[in-house]
């Protein structure tokens, strides 16, 4: 612990207090008193120039000097403040020196000042153009053509762009010419006649450019063959052909975000085509191609009730649709159906189809399966030219017109064998009592077993139609019951020949590859 008078000793003095404040303390008060004795003097004008107080300040500072301010250590900060005004009058001065928009009135157009810039730079483009053609010498890019700035390299490219635009068009031009000669081939020539012949002419050659133009687009938007189905077998008996679409006919394709594509098969199609089959030759007719509608069709019809498969290389493109040209079939078109769900695709020959709802995927439709009794009954009746009945049914819905027209036959057949009833027997049919003979038996027809005769058939009152329909439902059933038992043993028999079929595709292409290299044994021999 130090004693009072200690800590009075080294506490510091009032001096040198003083003599650590006072510097600090000056300026200040020397500015306030300037400043004062400014306001004092100078005061502000209306009509005075726009300069800053600041520019005046060493002016008045100078005139109004005190002893107390001449002094070394008090004229330091006014010489800096001097320096910091001379700048600032350098900069005014250095700027524009008129009056300030007045912008209560808004922002002012710039317009007059843009239009004088643009004045001046085209004056001064002028004058340089002038000085440039002035001029006797120099490097100037005006006394020489365009031509003698181009590099050779681009002399060069474009010279090669010249030539080959030469040659494109002789090419051409060759090409005209040659596709414009006269038919070499006898077949062609017959083909044509009509329309191009051989000749001299200007409007003849042009005829067969066209035609040979034609057939090279007819190429790409005719069916792959001139011959879709192979001529008919006399021991088919099946007189009719039935062309089946596949896309919202006997499938439907959907696509979802969660499941991806999904292929959904219409109620009763393996009933349509296995009833069917003892009565047409199905053919499947889509516009879907090769390599998508093939591993469907043998999931569809693993037992191949679908006689010949058709896809979009049969079809002919025609105004950006894939027509079916029943034409191309080799088939008498009298007797060919064709099932469809899209009009343009038949547009060729609609007198032959019959068009259907599109089928997007409803579990209760029995529109398919409806168009079966049409279809047995024309088969039945053995109509010489389908396109008779199916244009009977033009703008009506077929499986409903059918059923009335039935019902009303029906009714009239009924009636007429009643009528058939009342009358005596014939004589034939009295002796044939007599003898204990039935119709069934002077039938020189033989109807298969368990089936009975038409005369017996028509005597109970079942029409024609009724009784192909049982021997057809009979004939389903039977099949059916193959099927089931002998249905896996088809499929592996199948799968067998074609394995080996692929096996000997392979061999034979792997035996001529390796007969580049290696002489056969026949070859051998024969040396």
């Amino acid at each position: 612990m130090l004693s009072r008078a200690a800590r009075i000793a080294r506490q510091p003095t009032a001096a040198q207090l003083y003599r650590f404040v006072a510097p600090a303390a000056r300026p200040q008060f020397a500015s306030s008193t300037w400043r004062r004795s400014y306001a004092q003097e100078r005061r502000p004008t209306p009509s005075s120039d726009s300069k800053s107080t600041e520019t005046e300040r060493p002016a008045t500072a100078a005139a109004g000097e005190t002893p107390a301010e001449t002094s070394p250590a008090k004229t330091s900060p006014t010489e800096s403040s001097k320096a910091s005004v001379d700048a600032t009058e350098s900069t005014e001065q250095s700027g524009p020196t008129g009056p300030l928009p007045d912008l209560t009135q808004g922002i002012p157009s710039t317009l007059a000042y843009e239009m004088s810039g643009a004045t001046n730079q085209a004056a001064l483009a002028a004058i340089a153009e002038e000085e440039a053609a002035a001029s006797g010498g120099g490097r100037g890019r005006g006394e020489l053509p365009d031509s003698a700035y181009v590099s050779s390299t681009d002399k060069k490219r474009q010279q090669l762009a010249n030539r080959l635009y030469l040659a494109f068009f002789g090419f051409t031009a060759a090409g005209l010419v040659y596709l414009g000669r006269n038919w070499e081939d006898k077949d062609d020539e017959a083909r044509h006649a009509s329309d191009a012949p051989n000749g001299w002419g200007l409007g003849l050659w042009w005829d067969r450019v066209k035609a040979r133009t034609g057939d090279f687009l007819n190429y790409y938007q005719e069916p792959a063959f001139e011959k879709l189905l192979p001529d008919p077998d006399p021991s088919f008996e099946r007189p009719y052909t039935l062309c089946i679409s596949l896309e919202d006919l006997l499938v439907h394709s959907e696509w979802s975000r969660e499941h991806g594509w999904r292929v959904a098969k219409r109620p009763g199609v393996d009933y349509f085509l296995r009833y069917l089959s003892q009565y047409y030759e199905l053919v499947l007719f889509t516009s879907v191609p090769f390599a998508i509608g093939e591993p469907l069709v043998r999931k569809l019809d693993p037992y191949r009730f679908i006689m010949w498969p058709l896809y979009r290389e049969a079809t002919k493109y025609k105004d950006g649709e894939f027509v079916k040209d029943l034409s191309y079939l080799n088939r008498d078109l009298s007797k060919v159906i064709i099932i469809d769900t899209n009009e343009k695709h038949v547009q060729n020959q609609p007198e032959n189809a019959i068009v259907l709802p599109k089928w997007t995927g409803d579990s209760q439709d029995k529109e398919l399966v409806s168009l079966i009794p049409l279809l047995e009954y024309v088969h039945t009746m053995q109509y010489g030219d389908v396109r008779k009945v199916l244009k009977s049914f033009e703008g009506k819905h077929i499986p409903t017109e059918f059923a009335r027209r039935e019902a009303i036959a029906r009714a009239q057949f009924q009636k007429e064998l009643e009528a058939k009833k009342k009358k005596a027997p014939s004589g034939m049919g009295l002796l044939g009592g007599m003898l204990g003979l039935k119709p069934s038996n002077m039938n020189l027809m033989v109807s298969p077993d368990g089936e009975m005769s038409p005369q017996e058939a028509l005597a109970q009152g079942k029409m024609l139609q009724d009784i192909a329909r049982e021997r057809g439902q009979r004939n389903y059933e039977l099949l059916e019951k193959e099927i089931r038992e002998n249905g896996e043993k088809w499929l592996k028999e199948e799968a067998a020949m074609q394995e080996k079929m692929q096996q000997e595709a392979m061999q034979s292409m792997m035996g001529s590859f390796g007969g580049w290299f290696v002489k056969s044994d026949d070859a051998n021999k024969k040396q």
